[in-house]
């Protein structure tokens, strides 16, 4: 008996094991059937632009990632670099702060780096006259406040007027899955992080955006060529194409810190760390006020719909606010996707500043709040302040979400 059982016993056991799936929580590269456009562009797109001048606005995130690769092979088709356009992080993806000067010389290439935020608008006019091509290949967030979509506004802005013609090369990002969300900016709280005419998430990728600006905008005054992402379906995950995460500033390392940026750039707009040098940024967030975290992960818990989760942290950030100090705060740590990164901004900050209301400030910059600045306008603030319901505040601006969900639908291309 007791053998018979044991073979039985040792049977089930293999079946079983057999039957079991490793768990997989990302598709792997070597399995994608997803085709960003920077890995296309040296085979289909370069020997295209043999004999062009370029203006070259990219980063580590796009084909930023193989200087010398650029060097050598614009040199093979005869394609000549004139101008780099520097981006907020810079060409590195490096800088935690912007330049202080309109121009640097960038060592690599031995060409000036433009930066954009700086130079005025009639010098990039001009700048924009002495090349045929701006190549723009950079990896976006889906958020307005992510500065890389107001670079590629202004550069539209400028070639409506000039016989350049703008190739971008498309990513799919890790607000895909999401339509447009958050609502337009107020013209007097404009700036740098606003200047994209959508809603804080703009429901499109860059070469998307590209395309409804051009036409909404500019009357199609800009000529625009978007290379797209191949065997994308809209709706899936980013873990899910089987793309690699290239790094396109230094506060978004990992996919799970871009994806809490969705919601924790607000928190930008109060006096708390999100964990700007740090090993977690957007991950952690916190202020040595913040003595209690475990309450406040607590009171959060009945938000997210299981999506979430948030542990008690210490951590000492060696940029931004609170330099140099311990916080206390939380660690968000993302299980699913699936959740609605408007309602965790507005009922995270609400919870802290319920829990602490002699501590908790909203930041100010010389003229608006920060917080107003980066939402477009006071209603989120004021409705925190007022102790909204998130569905409240929400049901004040539905009509806005789903007239810009119409108006943006013919320029989806995924």
């Amino acid at each position: 008996m007791t053998k018979y059982f044991f073979r039985f016993y040792l049977l089930f056991i293999l079946g079983a094991c057999q039957g079991n799936t490793v768990p997989q929580f990302r598709v792997h590269p070597l399995d994608s059937k997803v085709v960003q456009a920077s890995e296309t562009f040296y085979a289909d797109v370069l020997p295209k632009l043999s004999g062009k001048r370029i203006m070259l606005v990219t980063n580590p995130s796009g084909i930023g990632n193989q200087p010398n690769k650029i060097i050598t092979e614009f040199a093979k088709y005869n394609v000549k670099l004139e101008h780099l356009i520097g981006l907020e992080h810079g060409f590195l993806g490096l800088d935690e702060e912007f330049s202080q000067t309109p121009v640097t010389m960038d060592l690599t290439f031995s060409r000036p780096l433009y930066h954009i935020y700086k130079i005025k608008d009639s010098e990039l006019k001009e700048l924009l006259t002495e090349v045929d091509v701006v190549l723009f290949d950079v990896q976006d967030v889906g958020m307005r406040c992510y500065t890389y979509v107001s670079v590629l506004k202004r550069l539209l802005d400028g070639i409506a007027s000039s016989k350049a013609e703008m190739i971008l090369l498309d990513h799919v990002h890790v607000a895909m899955h999401l339509p447009p969300m958050g609502e337009k900016m107020d013209s007097k709280h404009l700036n740098f992080a606003g200047e994209f005419p959508s809603l804080l998430i703009t429901g499109m990728t860059l070469g998307e955006s590209a395309n409804f600006y051009n036409k909404e905008y500019l009357g199609s005054k800009s000529k625009v060529t978007v290379i797209p992402v191949k065997g994308y379906k809209r709706g899936m995950y980013f873990e899910d194409t089987g793309l690699p995460w290239i790094t396109p500033s230094p506060n978004l390392p990992m996919v799970e810190t871009a994806r809490n940026y969705l919601s924790l750039v607000m928190l930008e707009g109060i006096n708390v760390s999100v964990g700007r040098g740090t090993q977690a940024p957007f991950v952690y967030f916190g202020a040595p006020w913040m003595t209690e975290p475990a309450v406040l992960s607590n009171t959060l818990q009945k938000f997210g719909n299981k999506s979430y989760y948030f542990s008690p942290v210490f951590f000492k950030p060696t940029f931004g606010p609170h330099k140099g100090k311990i916080c206390s705060g939380l660690r968000m740590n993302l299980v699913n996707p699936n959740f609605d990164p408007m309602e965790l901004s507005y009922e995270l900050i609400r919870a802290i500043k319920n829990q602490y209301p002699k501590d908790f400030r909203w930041n100010k910059g010389s003229q608006n709040h920060w917080a107003d600045q980066l939402w477009g306008n006071d209603h989120f603030r004021n409705a925190i302040n007022e102790d909204l319901s998130y569905e409240s505040f929400h049901q004040s601006y539905m009509s806005v979400e789903a007239t810009e969900k119409a108006k943006i639908s013919s320029y989806l291309m995924y």
